[in-house]
């Protein structure tokens, strides 16, 4: 037993050994690589840029990340290794050698530090006590190492306990340490993890604005198949002029007036944002063409209904969470997006736009042009 718990402690003290050693003197070298690498990507990527768009799209693209990380990474080894082997032996043709076996020495003289501290011995003394003899297996030089350590390490405290006790006290405290970090608590992650997935914690809803567009393609689509169709044109009746009897006072008929020229008859119109400021303005403008829109904070609320606006005019911020590819063309072609100086439609989308700082007049001509163009694709489809 006394073997067996050695051996788990022996490879538990190499592991500290080659971490404190090699991994972390390793560490600091890829640090200044690394340093080394971000300013050569500063003056490479500017070079980048300048290539045409031809060019750089061409078969090696999937792999342009990969290339400038391994160029600029194996630059910065050189560089690193010519710097060291500048600061020991000065300019010479050899400079790039020169820090090579400079680095190689301090990394010995850093596992000779560690090794001291450790058992006592330096790395080469160490290598030869850790040999296991021909008989026996590579194991073995697990537990040599352990034994090495707890040497030095009872003869620098002299602990009042014998060797033996204070061995196998060292080799357990160090098993039980591990066992608690790499098994104890992985398992209780896991364990963690499997009651979240029985019993799922309850968490607050949180409606965004995103949440909100996004249902508003699902509901779109979902209305798609239920799209009501077009009212037809229903003329106007003329009022009937009713005639009083003597004596009687005749109601004045209604006045046989047309429609007023500058309006656009029988359009349901919607606006879409969350800014007040850009909603007031738009009520202003559409009230001005002879409109009385009606203000929604989302296009799910435009389209939830069966029967649909003609027209919506969307915050043009709000396109950045819908998909143009995942909204049927039916809802598509309701949309007039709202635009300002800084706001502009995102790309991808293919939308009439209206500046709001154009004015009620810019909007009754586009509108003007929309109704235009949708009678004269009416004509041609009936023909």
């Amino acid at each position: 037993m006394l073997d067996l718990l050695v051996t788990v402690a022996g490879s538990i003290s190499l592991a500290f050994y080659l971490a404190v050693a090699v991994v972390l003197p390793s560490g600091i070298v890829f640090l200044f690589v690394n340093l080394i690498g971000t300013l050569l990507r500063l003056a490479i990527d500017p070079v980048v840029a300048a290539i045409p768009e031809s060019v750089r799209a061409g078969p090696l693209a999937p792999f342009g990340r990969f290339i400038r990380g391994a160029t600029t990474r194996g630059i910065g080894i050189v560089l690193f290794l010519a710097l060291v082997g500048l600061s020991t032996s000065g300019i010479s043709d050899a400079v790039v050698q020169d820090g090579f076996l400079q680095l190689l020495i301090t990394f010995t003289a850093i596992q000779d530090i560690v090794a001291t501290w450790m058992t006592g011995r330096v790395l080469n003394d160490l290598l030869v006590q850790v040999q296991p003899a021909r008989t026996e297996s590579a194991v073995a030089s697990f537990s040599l190492l352990q034994i090495q350590v707890t040497n030095h390490l009872f003869d620098t405290f002299k602990p009042g306990v014998t060797n033996l006790a204070f061995r196998w006290t060292l080799a357990a405290f160090e098993v039980g340490v591990v066992a608690v970090y790499v098994v104890f608590e992985p398992l209780r992650a896991a364990r963690r993890r499997l009651a979240s997935v029985i019993a799922p914690a309850q968490r607050e809803t949180v409606i965004s604005e995103e949440s909100l567009e996004r249902q508003a393609e699902l509901i779109a689509q979902a209305l798609a198949k239920a799209t009501p169709a077009a009212a037809a044109p229903v003329a106007p009746a003329a009022p009937r002029v009713q005639w009083g009897r003597p004596g009687l006072a005749r109601a004045p008929a209604a006045p046989l007036t047309p429609t007023a020229p500058t309006a656009i008859p029988s359009l349901r119109v919607a606006v879409v944002t969350w800014d007040g400021e850009l909603a007031a303005e738009m009520e202003r403008q559409l009230d001005a063409a002879g409109f009385s829109p009606v203000v929604l904070r989302s296009v799910a609320e435009a389209f939830a209904s069966r029967v649909w606006p003609q027209i919506v005019f969307i915050d043009a911020r709000h396109l950045q969470w819908l998909s143009p590819d995942r909204l049927p063309l039916l809802v598509r072609a309701r949309l007039l997006a709202v635009t300002r100086d800084e706001v502009r439609v995102p790309r991808g989308w293919q939308l009439d736009t209206h500046a709001v700082e154009s004015g009620a007049d810019a909007l009754l001509e586009l509108l003007r042009r929309r109704d235009a163009r949708r009678k004269g694709s009416a004509r041609e489809g009936g023909a």
